[in-house]
């Protein structure tokens, strides 16, 4: 076995670097300033970053983390898009467990608005098409969740991961499931897909973080 063998990395991603990297996320958040209700995404993403990178215990990590990562397509010649938060196991560039950041329950124009169906289609959709994580069996969705109401959220997002299941490659009915690697955690989840390339079913790990006043 090599390093550059996708099955061992996925075996590491996760029975360690998930639950670690999880982990490091729910750490700095509890650290920094909540968004506000109409903060963008990148915002938020920038001050959780910072936060991972500046805490105490960030030696203990043996990972790289990466902010705005671009993805490129080397058969194509060309970019397929920009990872948010990226956590790098190796000097492999093609490893990687990658958490897509989408603001949910956010102030648009002075409406509040859901965007479930952004965090489903903007976002879930990249791992599952292979814009994202191409030679990994592992990704996540960091959901912000800008009003406080992480129940609302997940319920919305759940109907949306509903509507859409066929293009996401999910069985009927298309649910999410308890998390695997955060079993214990009711706002942590992932969902299984199957993607056109692969063999194997594609997990995306789901966690949902709550943002302005509790």
């Amino acid at each position: 076995m090599t390093a550059g063998d996708t099955a061992y990395w996925d075996d590491l991603f996760v029975e360690r670097l998930i639950p670690s990297a999880l982990g490091l996320v729910l750490d700095a958040w509890d650290r920094i300033a909540r968004p506000a209700g109409d903060e963008h995404e990148d915002v938020t993403s920038v001050h959780l970053y910072s936060a991972m990178k500046t805490g105490k215990d960030r030696q203990r990590h043996p990972f790289l983390i990466r902010y705005q990562d671009v993805e490129v397509d080397t058969d194509l010649g060309k970019a397929t898009g920009r990872k948010d938060i990226v956590f790098f196991p190796a000097n492999e560039e093609d490893i990687y467990f990658c958490l897509e950041a989408k603001r949910l329950n956010a102030l648009v124009a002075g409406v509040r608005r859901s965007l479930a169906y952004e965090y489903v289609r903007e976002g879930m959709q990249r791992f599952v098409d292979g814009k994202y994580s191409r030679h990994v069996r592992h990704g996540g969705m960091l959901g912000y969740v800008l009003d406080n109401d992480v129940d609302r959220a997940m319920d919305k997002v759940a109907t949306a991961i509903h509507l859409h299941h066929q293009q996401l490659g999910m069985e009927s009915p298309g649910e999410m499931r308890a998390s695997g690697v955060r079993p214990g955690d009711p706002h942590a989840k992932e969902t299984h897909h199957k993607r056109q390339t692969d063999v194997a079913l594609f997990r995306i790990h789901h966690l949902f973080v709550p943002g302005g006043p509790g």
